[in-house]
């Protein structure tokens, strides 16, 4: 893929991202945020004052039109390549296409919303943080992932990958002991999911709830009795109710 190419696919992605969310200014801020961008730098490289930035960034009853989505998007790549394409470069590690880490299980998108109260049932989660906020959220799709697999064969640039096309999706750690370390790979890195479930221990550790608190993550563990029931259920009650709007990843 060349340079350009790389450089369109990473703008439709944050475009995507940005459409699909609950909260448009929310997303903005997040991928400001990922670009290491200040509101004023931003607004500057965009030809607007920097209290315009931040109304579309922190009020939900201003909603940006699609001249200055695109101006924004576009800023953003545009001072990243100046200072040297960091990011851009990170990002286009992402493959959409990519299914060959045997950290990720299995990866599922959607084209539409879903309840996250249909995934915590086909979950049986117990949900530790963010009780207050499920009936505001919904989400894009789901990642499950070998939490062993991916401490000892996810690289940072891999991270990424587990995202598929929305961070409004579900996280699903397997064969984790405490829930720390999936929720500190979490913290470090500045892509971060909608909602985090841990299947393996009793109790989740003090510093992942910790984290999750930190981050506005709704964080949970799931009580089914083995892996291949959690699985099953997610397919049984995710994938097949909702398979006419399933997304291919």
């Amino acid at each position: 893929m060349s340079e350009v190419d790389a450089v369109t696919s990473i703008k439709k992605k944050i475009y995507g991202d940005v459409l699909v969310s609950n909260n448009i200014g929310a997303s903005l801020r997040k991928w400001r945020r990922i670009f290491k961008i200040t509101q004023v730098e931003l607004a500057n490289h965009m030809g607007v004052s920097a209290s315009v930035v931040s109304e579309y960034e922190n009020d939900p009853t201003k909603s940006p039109g699609s001249r200055f989505l695109k101006r924004y998007v576009d800023s953003l790549v545009e001072i990243d390549m100046r200072r040297g394409g960091k990011i851009i470069s990170l990002l286009s590690s992402i493959d959409l296409g990519w299914s060959g880490n045997k950290a990720i299980l299995r990866i599922k998108d959607f084209y539409r919303p879903i309840d996250i109260k249909c995934f915590i049932e086909a979950l049986d989660a117990e949900i530790i943080v963010g009780k207050d906020h499920i009936n505001e959220t919904n989400l894009y799709g789901y990642t499950i992932i070998d939490g062993v697999a991916a401490i000892l064969s996810m690289s940072g640039e891999s991270y990424y990958k587990i995202f598929g096309r929305s961070t409004e999706r579900a996280l699903i750690f397997l064969n984790i002991s405490t829930g720390r370390s999936p929720l500190v790979a979490v913290r470090v890195y500045p892509l971060k999911p909608r909602m985090v479930v841990v299947h393996g221990p009793k109790k989740i550790d003090t510093l992942a709830i910790k984290i999750a608190e930190k981050e506005h993550i709704i964080l949970g563990i799931s009580r089914h009795s083995s892996q291949e029931s959690l699985i099953s259920s997610l397919v049984k009650n995710i994938d097949e109710n909702f398979k006419d709007i399933s997304a291919v990843v």
